[in-house]
């Protein structure tokens, strides 16, 4: 596989992975039970894996560094912060008045992602 096939992939599996999150965030509000059903259990965390290793893998191809590309480090962040977010508005905050905010935050993560990923700038907007 050569670089840019890599790249799309990586977009795609990205875009289907926020795809996968918006569909389990509005199911935890509408029907919390389909939540439990095995390919939405399953099915994230082949996307994510997919995804994470397509990224290490342009990194290492590319020679890009979270040290010397500060856009790459805003990434990572960025990527553990709609982690943490994603976390605790599915799981952690079911019932509290604090979760619809906490995954529309987590939603607006893969928004800055992207855009720092077209631009190569840790400030895109």
């Amino acid at each position: 596989m050569d670089y840019q096939t890599l790249k799309h992939a990586h977009a795609g599996l990205a875009y289907l992975s926020v795809t996968l999150f918006a569909l389990r965030a509005a199911l935890s509000y509408l029907k919390p039970a389909l939540l439990q059903s095995k390919l939405l259990r399953i099915a994230p965390h082949v996307v994510d894996t997919g995804l994470l290793a397509a990224a290490i893998t342009l990194a290492v191809w590319a020679g890009f560094s979270p040290h010397n590309q500060p856009w790459l480090a805003a990434k990572i962040l960025a990527l553990i912060a709609y982690i943490v977010l994603g976390t605790l508005g599915l799981k952690r905050l079911q019932g509290s008045p604090r979760r619809g905010p906490v995954l529309l935050l987590a939603l607006a993560m893969p928004i800055y992602i992207i855009a720092v990923a077209k631009t190569k700038m840790v400030w895109p907007f």
